[in-house]
């Protein structure tokens, strides 16, 4: 089946679904199309992201893009260089980390992973330290080994104005 996927008005490109499937219950039943509402599953698109739009390829017209909020904070992940290193996890290397932290970002929209100063050392930026928390302990559980720097926040400048995140809470 040939469809469009969209960015925006201006960029869309064609591609082919191998498969399509709707949820039922508990599991996947294979179908010919899908409608607006339904949840499905897609096989077949490379290099999608989220917050394109896939649409009929003669009549479909792209969505308005997802906004998502710039990250706040930002730690800094490195590998663990104390004594006592190998001794917790199975993952250890800069390499297993820095795939796991670029993994990461397939799912987490608002997570941004930068290299470091060094090989070994990347900078993690996120909504806040909660979100780079959860991160923190998914690993943690999965097995990788890592030492995590104090949380920085991230300031912006604007028409030569220094501007600090805020939260409004209600």
């Amino acid at each position: 089946m040939e469809v469009r996927v969209c960015t925006s008005e201006d960029s869309c490109r064609y591609a082919r679904i191998s498969e399509l499937f709707v949820y039922e219950k508990f599991s996947k039943t294979p179908v010919e199309r899908v409608e607006a509402g339904d949840i499905c599953a897609v096989c077949g698109i490379e290099d999608i992201q989220i917050g394109e739009t896939i649409a009929d390829k003669a009549f479909g017209k792209p969505l308005p893009a997802i906004k998502v909020e710039e990250p706040t904070v930002k730690m800094a992940f490195s590998i663990n260089t104390s004594p006592f290193v190998g001794r917790e996890g199975k993952y250890v290397t800069s390499r297993n980390l820095r795939d796991r932290l670029y993994r990461e970002l397939e799912r987490n929209l608002a997570m941004r992973v930068e290299d470091g100063e060094t090989a070994d050392t990347f900078i993690v930026s996120g909504r806040g330290t909660l979100h780079i928390t959860i991160l923190i302990e998914n690993m943690r559980r999965e097995g990788y080994e890592f030492m995590v720097g104090p949380p920085k926040v991230i300031n912006k400048k604007v028409a030569e104005k220094l501007l600090e995140p805020y939260e409004v809470i209600f």
